[in-house]
């Protein structure tokens, strides 16, 4: 019986992926980054929002659950929360007979930055902001307050540390916010290019891709084309037309006929040395 010892090929699974796939795989990844640097960009401020409500709301749901008994969900809130709070119990706001999850300072430092960025985002991101003199006037009654009541020169009041803790709050919020916006606007010019990247990125990954059975429904972009107009900056954008079909024809049919008339000129008489 005859036996193959010929070497059998890998399945598909294993085999090494080609150059081809790679670059694939690097063209996708750059298309979702650059999508979610956009993302990022529209709603960065809904993510700093929603941060700082989720930490107001943990601390006040802190003395409700252990009123309620479930202390096995309050105690680890409880304790997660100690790491931006030194929760001390003669410095903090008591509900049903429980402490809240952060001292009274603390807690109107975090539920004023929140309604300050709640405003920001209300108003479209379009809240100005305070100079950084102001700013830094803000931070001037916490110092005094907290430095005074460390070095044991006074006993500081609850209504004190819920005014000072309020002024901070807001002037961060009223000044990092506007700062980072500022920072971070998107151009006519940039929002063009970034238009154009995607469209080279999304060219370069069709041509990648294989022949399938049937026609794929492709972008508008995915052809060469960019869109006349973009609905954010609303300036035309260069559009890249794909080269005519009749150029490779017209230049495939030229070289046979220069090959030809360079194999039928006559070549160049020699001189006989011979003489």
């Amino acid at each position: 019986m005859a036996i193959d010892q010929g070497v059998s090929p890998l399945p598909q699974s294993l085999a090494r992926p080609t150059p081809v796939s790679r670059r694939r795989r690097s063209t996708r990844l750059n298309a979702l980054i650059e999508d979610l640097g956009s993302w990022l960009l529209r709603y960065w401020a809904y993510g700093v929002t929603a941060l700082l409500g989720s930490i107001v709301l943990l601390a006040v749901s802190v003395p409700f659950l252990f009123y309620f008994g479930l202390d096995t969900l309050a105690r680890p809130i409880y304790f997660a929360l100690h790491l931006i709070c030194a929760q001390i119990p003669s410095h903090s706001f008591y509900i049903f007979g429980h402490p809240l999850g952060m001292c009274e300072r603390n807690f109107s430092i975090y539920a004023s930055m929140f309604v300050g960025s709640l405003l920001f985002v209300l108003s479209k991101r379009r809240l100005p902001g305070i100079p950084w003199w102001l700013w830094a006037l803000t931070l001037v009654p916490i110092a005094l307050d907290g430095f005074t009541q460390m070095f044991g020169w006074r006993e500081s009041t609850p209504l004190l540390r819920v005014l000072t803790g309020t002024i901070f709050g807001l002037g961060n919020v009223l000044f990092v916010l506007p700062l980072i916006e500022r920072n971070l606007v998107v151009t006519p010019e940039m929002n063009a290019a970034l238009q154009l990247r995607r469209a080279l990125a999304y060219q370069s990954l069709t041509s990648l891709a294989p022949v399938g059975p049937g026609p794929v429904a492709a972008p508008a972009w995915a052809n060469g084309q960019v869109p006349a107009q973009t609905a954010v900056a609303g300036q035309a954008l260069p559009t890249l037309a794909p080269a005519p079909a009749s150029e490779p024809a017209a230049l495939s049919a030229s070289i046979p006929q220069a090959q030809a008339s360079r194999s039928t000129a006559p070549l160049p008489e020699q001189e006989d040395t011979s003489q």
